[in-house]
């Protein structure tokens, strides 16, 4: 799969790249959402997930779905409607396992805040939610 093949099939635009991260913004039903590769070279994100990202897309819907569920169980005051799935977050150290949806959640004191949910090859759920603030 070529650069243009990914990005023609997330719907996507804007692709950057500096030392080993890679990044673009994709269009999923409507979404305007972040694909980020951390630790990566193009040629791996080209040749390797093709077929993941087909999966993902694919199966988008549902994946959110079971992500929010997860938050929901773990924040039962929260309304998980609310929150802006923003980024689909790969990570070569697999620290996200295979992947992660992230969640914007807004602005605190530290930082914007993230929650993300992790996802094996299989697109399996991780119940154990990553907490981050950029």
């Amino acid at each position: 799969m070529k650069r243009e093949e990914l990005l023609y099939i997330c719907g996507g635009k804007e692709w950057h790249s500096n030392d080993d991260n890679i990044c673009f913004t994709g269009n999923v039903y409507g979404k305007e959402i972040n694909f980020d590769f951390s630790g990566y070279k193009e040629e791996e994100i080209v040749s390797d997930f093709g077929d993941i990202i087909e999966g993902i897309l694919k199966n988008f819907k549902q994946l959110d779905i079971v992500a929010r569920g997860i938050i929901k169980d773990q924040h039962k005051d929260e309304n998980v409607d609310i929150l802006e799935l923003s980024d689909i977050i790969f990570d070569k150290s697999g620290c996200y396992n295979m992947f992660a949806l992230g969640y914007r959640v807004g602005e605190t004191q530290a930082g914007e805040l993230y929650l993300l949910i992790k996802f094996d090859e299989n697109l399996l759920a991780d119940s154990d939610i990553v907490y981050e603030v950029y």
